[in-house]
């Protein structure tokens, strides 16, 4: 899949005042993309906008996060602006031309903070259900063992986010108290251990019924498909985190080899979580660098992950390298050309 799309295909104007101010397209790359009215010179009437990630979109659409909220979550390389001049109505297809480095930073052409779903002239609106189903096509040949691997790191990372979407509203305080317990109960020294944490988290949804990944159906024929079912937001953030590594996969790879040799050359890949750092200014280090390979990577409330963690910079450090190889394996499948999402 190309890293940019070309064209978009308008789906609905969502604000209508004297024109059109706000449009929901699908771009060329299948993404949803949600743009609004601005001033350019050299197009008549400019319209800018971003392919948004899921999670972000169906935060928008729920009424629980603002346009502005949904751009911020966008990748650098999923901006465009495209002129709305010759455009008739629903499905006609626009030309998009890629924002420069120097147009991001105009802060003109962003949406001001405020502007909700709710503020929306039109009807159209995803009223989502808290559970849904997410297909992925798989081509190629296809064992037990590959599904089983594929499986496996994906009901790992789901488990994750899941846990993560409860931090906030009333089941917040359970949810953090058992991630913490959950951290806390492992040495981090190998396999082992992560295992465990990610099958921990597994069962703390089954058990308490918070929508368990499950495979509604799989059909190994070439090509054939996976469905998965599950908590839509956790699966949306699961697919966002993996998109990423479509323009991204060298960069991050260059941050957690940065961090893993740090760890390694310290000899603390191995260690237990109580051991200390040679120095304090590697432990920053160390603590910073995580920071910035956890935001690269989109991951959320990441100030709650690492107080979940002791506060502790070693295991803070790798449990989102372990989030990293987990997220790396499943883009693997795409970039091999084995799994595309429907």
């Amino acid at each position: 899949m190309s890293y940019r799309a070309t064209t978009a295909k308008l789906i609905e104007y969502l604000v209508d005042y004297d024109g059109p101010q706000l449009a929901l397209l699908v771009t060329d790359r299948n993404r949803e993309m949600l743009a609004h009215a601005v001033y350019r010179g050299d197009m008549k009437d400019a319209f800018f906008g971003c392919e948004v990630p899921e999670k972000a979109y169906n935060k928008y659409f729920a009424g629980t996060a603002d346009l502005n909220y949904a751009f911020q979550r966008a990748t650098q390389n999923a901006f465009y602006f495209f002129d709305n001049a010759f455009v008739e109505g629903a499905d006609d297809v626009v030309q998009l031309q890629p924002a420069t480095k120097i147009e991001l930073e105009n802060e003109a052409y962003w949406p001001r903070s405020g502007i909700f779903s709710r503020s929306h002239t039109s009807q159209y609106n995803r009223n989502r259900p808290a559970s849904s189903t997410k297909t992925y096509k798989i081509d190629g040949t296809w064992g037990a063992s590959d599904f089983s691997h594929f499986y496996g790191k994906m009901s790992d990372l789901y488990s994750f986010f899941a846990v993560i979407n409860r931090f906030e509203g009333s089941s917040a305080p359970k949810e953090k108290a058992f991630l913490s317990h959950a951290i806390r109960e492992r040495l981090w020294r190998g396999g082992g251990s992560y295992s465990g944490f990610f099958d921990d988290l597994d069962t703390h949804n089954t058990l308490n019924a918070l929508a368990p990944l499950e495979v509604a159906k799989i059909q190994y024929a070439s090509p054939g498909h996976i469905d998965l079912r599950g908590n839509t937001d956790a699966l949306s953030y699961t697919a966002d985190v993996i998109a990423l590594f479509e323009e991204n996969s060298r960069e991050l790879g260059k941050s957690y080899n940065e961090i893993h040799n740090i760890l390694r050359k310290a000899k603390m890949l191995k260690a237990r979580p109580d051991t200390q750092f040679p120095a304090r200014a590697i432990q920053e280090h160390v603590l910073n660098r995580t920071r910035e390979f956890a935001q690269a990577m989109k991951l959320e409330n990441i100030d709650q992950i690492f107080e979940a963690s002791g506060p502790n910079v070693l295991v803070f450090a790798k449990l989102v390298l372990s989030i990293y190889r987990r997220a790396n394996e499943l883009y693997t499948f795409e970039a091999e050309g084995r799994v595309q999402r429907a």
